[in-house]
């Protein structure tokens, strides 16, 4: 294990070492570390993009400490140490595995998996409270089962989930969903109480309490957005504090219906018998199909909240985590036989009809759940499942023979489907094979996949932060006002500046002013007129992201650089401009360049309000 989570760091680490930083809310996080250590409150003011950010002091007081101890800069610091508590999600990850199968080999495969998981991986390499918010969620998932076996896990369990609550509030609501699905479908399935219902039922009136009391006290920007908003099904809308009341009202009414489903003898008919290895490879087969039919599907619409489609590229980047859905379909019968199945499933199907909620919601847009943040949630569950899927296609699920005396010829005979099935040295060596090659193809995708969807690139190069420098010392924060893409601004807005907030889109792609023009003025805008705007390599020659769930903007394409060339004349200036020692071989270009431009207004006035 310490190997398999020291690859999980060291994947994770990646973009933080090898780029200057990373992350297009990379400015956010190191602005407000920056002003916890210059204030030394924990709760500094924020006025940049977005909101609540400075509500949730976890990462900021980590990383504030770690300036103190080390003196290193927050910037160069958080890309660092941040991505090492998304690796170490993988080492609680094994040990919770473990406590639920008591199978070491089911909880280091599973382990392996999460280790590369694109979704995980690509999310956890950011310094960001999500990472933090993770690593919370699953020691307090794991605490909550210790505390299920001795009552002396309650301490623990509480300090846990006070800093999950503090890290991170998305995290905080997934983790009391999957209590709530967790304890249901537990119950549901059985004709009696689990023996743990009691405390169960604790915890889950302790935690709500404790997330819903911190965000209407102290995360009041949480609150008045997401619970004074309430949510929506359909026509119906469910306001204020009416939402915490239904949350309760819900969770004690779900479990009497089980106790009325039992009272009137009402069972759904358990799977009485594993499926054979045949059936496991139809449903692999069957899941995969449809997997991809979906992704094909939304290569010709854009994804409902996410404004964007796949592309070819995208879809064959996406084939590994499409062979895993597709093992996990096959693995999911067989968690009725195994010990917590039942504690499995509800983790997993809670999060899908969550998922299912916020798409339907979506599609008729009445929902502030976005049903794409779940899947790195719904990762953890399905990354165990998805493992004895593997081990349903090779007639061993449990892992009793497979990974076992690779080099012995011998064949080994188990007792599988009521009958001895031998597991040949092929076999066992076809299984590792496979199971090394998907780990290997999820590693190797778990980068490439997020930037061929063409929304957006979240390098931030040195260039980039000698440029901010520059601007830091060279231009007036009261009177000026910079323009850029999402990651460059939140870099801005770290040092003081004011920018747009995301609300510029025709500059980057128009070629004539009179396009654009009222973007510069800030005519419908919530900004005054531009003075400058920023653009780097990235901007001109892959993706510029502005906004949320947006399709990426473009400045150039193969035949066209219109976009970029408007910026090289009036009413445009240079100002500042930072370029790589590397040069692109096959443009002769600085490989990372940034440059600053002013906005000659003397130009605009005469040229088109006269």
């Amino acid at each position: 294990m310490i190997l398999i989570t020291s690859i999980a760091i060291i994947i994770r680490s990646i973009p933080g070492w090898v780029y200057a930083a990373w992350g297009c809310d990379f400015g956010i996080y190191s602005g407000i570390t920056n002003s916890v250590i210059t204030s030394n409150q924990l709760f500094p003011a924020y006025s940049g993009w977005g909101s609540s950010y400075n509500e949730f002091p976890v990462l900021y007081a980590i990383n504030a400490f770690a300036h103190w101890i080390t003196g290193i800069d927050v910037v160069i610091l958080m890309p660092k140490l941040v991505p090492i508590f998304g690796g170490l999600t993988i080492f609680i990850y094994y040990f919770l595995i473990w406590e639920l199968t008591k199978n070491k080999k089911i909880a280091i495969v599973s382990s392996l998996f999460l280790a590369v998981l694109p979704f995980h991986v690509n999310q956890l390499s950011h310094a960001s409270p999500l990472t933090i918010g993770h690593f919370f969620l699953l020691l307090s998932i794991y605490l909550f089962i210790k505390f299920r076996q001795s009552f002396s896990y309650l301490i623990p369990l509480f300090i846990s989930t006070s800093l999950l609550i503090m890290s991170h509030h998305f995290s905080t609501f997934i983790y009391i969903i999957s209590l709530f699905f967790i304890i249901f479908f537990e119950n549901f399935y059985q004709e009696k109480w689990t023996v743990t219902i009691k405390r169960d039922i604790f915890i889950i009136i302790i935690t709500s309490g404790l997330a819903f009391v911190y965000w209407a006290t102290v995360a009041t920007t949480v609150y008045n957005s997401f619970m004074n908003n309430g949510f929506t099904i359909g026509p119906i809308a469910f306001k204020s504090n009416l939402v915490i009341i239904l949350f309760y009202i819900f969770f004690f009414a779900s479990l009497g219906f089980i106790w009325l489903k039992r009272k009137k003898n009402l069972f759904i008919g358990k799977e009485k018998k594993r499926q054979t290895q045949r059936e496991s490879f139809n449903i692999f087969i069957i899941a995969f199909v449809i997997c991809l039919s979906l992704l094909l599907i939304f290569s010709f619409i854009k994804i409902p909240s996410l404004d964007f489609s796949f592309n070819p590229i995208s879809i064959i980047w996406a084939m590994p985590l499409l062979i895993v859905i597709s093992l996990g379909v096959v693995g999911f019968r067989h968690t009725r036989f195994i010990k917590n199945g039942f504690l499995i499933r509800g983790w997993l199907l809670g999060l899908i009809i969550l998922f299912l909620y916020g798409t339907i919601a979506n599609f008729i847009g009445s929902s502030s759940i976005y049903p794409h943040r779940l899947l790195e949630y719904m990762i953890y569950p399905l990354a165990l499942i998805a493992v004895y899927g593997i081990g349903s296609i090779f007639s061993d699920p449990e892992y009793k023979v497979l990974f076992s005396k690779l080099t012995n010829k011998k064949d080994f005979f188990i007792e599988y489907l009521s009958k001895k099935v031998n597991i040949s040295q092929k076999k066992r060596l076809i299984h590792i094979l496979f199971t090394l090659l998907l780990v290997i193809s999820l590693a190797t995708s778990v980068y490439p996949l997020p930037t061929t969807l063409d929304q957006s690139n979240e390098i931030i190069t040195r260039e980039d932060l000698n440029a901010i420098d520059w601007i830091n010392e060279n231009l007036d924060k009261n009177k000026s006002l910079i323009a850029s893409d999402h990651r460059l601004e939140r870099m801005i807005e770290s040092r003081g500046f004011k920018t747009t907030k995301d609300e510029t889109e025709k500059i980057w792609s128009a070629e004539d002013t009179s396009e654009y023009i009222d973007e510069l003025i800030g005519f419908g805008k919530n900004y005054s007129k531009i003075t400058h705007i920023f653009v780097d390599s990235i901007m001109k020659n892959d993706v510029v992201h502005v906004g949320i769930r947006k399709e990426g903007i473009h400045m150039t394409n193969e035949t066209w650089t219109g976009g970029y060339d408007k910026i090289l004349k009036q009413p445009f200036n240079l100002v500042y401009r930072n370029e790589s020692m590397n040069y692109d071989s096959e443009t002769l270009e600085p490989v990372y360049w940034a440059e600053v431009y002013e906005i000659n207004w003397t130009y605009i006035e005469n040229s088109y309000f006269k």
